[in-house]
């Protein structure tokens, strides 16, 4: 009886050895679990720890924290990159403020871009929307703010003087650009970045201007960019330009010709870029298209429109090869001025292949000029 009973008495403490530590495990884990914040919030950066004792306007800059801040997910604690006016490059408070990695730009009257004081130099366009947390400044459309970074790199032209005796302007240059800066914001509004191309590029690149005789200007989009919507806009009376014309498809050799409606009238060739595969490399394209049908194609070596110029005051954005692709499209002499009565826009181009024909059933659909 006696043994009985020790087996039962050996089993019970057993259990009950078992049973506490089970419940010692638990409330450890519900310990640990309450001193360690789930969400760490104790250790995420604040709009209200960034916005305080600011004495002047600071607009934030920080790639990583724009994108936290866009997907209200948390961002650690530490240095933000902020962009300060270079007026107040003398303010001691903001100067010492252990919170900001600070960039210093400047904001010319007579420019559309702000100039970041960087090295490399950087510029991003002035008009994007914002929001205001007393002093502390973001930016509104993040996605399209944290573009213009992408794309702020900074190239210099080479201002080239070219001599061009018995030629006459056609176009006033200020004039001509001023409109083409209302066309790049306005496709921005459509979600679509543009970059100089084709004769502007060249005359932005070889003089820091545009090429006098020329008859028109020149900006190309990447085809998986598009917002077709614009096309329908461009036939409402709100519209700022009017469509001129529409040459291909979607999916081939798409451009169309737009001018202002009611400012200085130059018209602007907007070609879309697309992407090929030839004798084994990545090349991209733009289409032409000629009124007997024949199709064009202008080659590129992988295009890379990811840096920013200053084209009279006015930003636009352009390779960060500038002088690969104006050899690879003009040739060797690009340096030197093709009277416009010598130059024709199809078989002069270096980078020019054939690319069939449209039938004339297709012409009907995809030839449009505007009576």
């Amino acid at each position: 009886m006696r043994r009985y009973f020790l087996i039962f008495l050996i089993t019970c403490l057993f259990i009950l050895t078992i049973m506490f530590y089970k419940t010692s495990t638990k409330l450890q884990s519900f310990v640990m679990t309450k001193n360690i914040p789930q969400n760490k919030e104790e250790n995420c950066l604040k709009i209200e720890d960034l916005q305080k004792n600011l004495d002047i306007p600071i607009l934030i800059l920080d790639e990583k924290y724009l994108e936290k801040f866009q997907n209200k997910s948390c961002e650690e604690i530490r240095k933000i990159e902020i962009a300060v006016d270079l007026k107040y490059s003398e303010n001691r408070k903001i100067l010492q403020d252990p919170r900001f990695k600070i960039i210093f730009f400047e904001n010319s009257t007579a420019k559309d871009f702000l100039n970041l004081i960087t090295v490399p130099r950087k510029i991003i366009p002035k008009r994007f929307e914002v929001h205001h947390f007393g002093n502390l400044i973001i930016p509104e459309n993040i996605p399209i703010f944290l573009e213009f970074l992408k794309r702020s790199t900074f190239l210099e032209c080479q201002n080239i003087t070219i001599s061009r005796k018995d030629q006459k302007a056609k176009l006033d240059a200020q004039k001509s650009v001023n409109v083409l800066a209302e066309l790049r914001d306005l496709l921005l509004d459509f979600g679509m970045f543009s970059f100089l191309n084709c004769g502007t590029f060249l005359g932005w690149y070889r003089e820091c201007s545009i090429i006098p005789h020329t008859s028109d200007m020149d900006l190309t989009i990447f085809i998986e960019d598009i917002n077709a919507d614009i096309l329908n806009y461009f036939e409402t009376e709100n519209s700022t330009f009017i469509l001129s014309r529409k040459f291909g498809r979607l999916n081939d050799s798409l451009e169309f010709t737009v001018y202002s409606k009611s400012g200085y009238r130059v018209k602007t060739d907007i070609f879309f870029m697309y992407s090929d595969f030839e004798n084994g490399t990545n090349m991209n394209w733009i289409g032409g298209t000629g009124g007997n049908g024949q199709k064009y194609k202008f080659l590129y070596p992988d295009y890379d429109p990811w840096c920013a110029a200053d084209l009279l005051g006015h930003i636009f954005w352009v390779t960060c090869t500038p002088e690969y692709y104006v050899k690879f499209e003009h040739g060797e002499f690009w340096y030197k001025d093709v009277p416009t009565s010598h130059y024709h826009w199809a078989n002069s181009a270096k980078n020019m292949k054939l690319n069939g024909k449209w039938t004339e059933e297709e012409m009907k659909t995809v030839y449009y000029i505007r009576n």
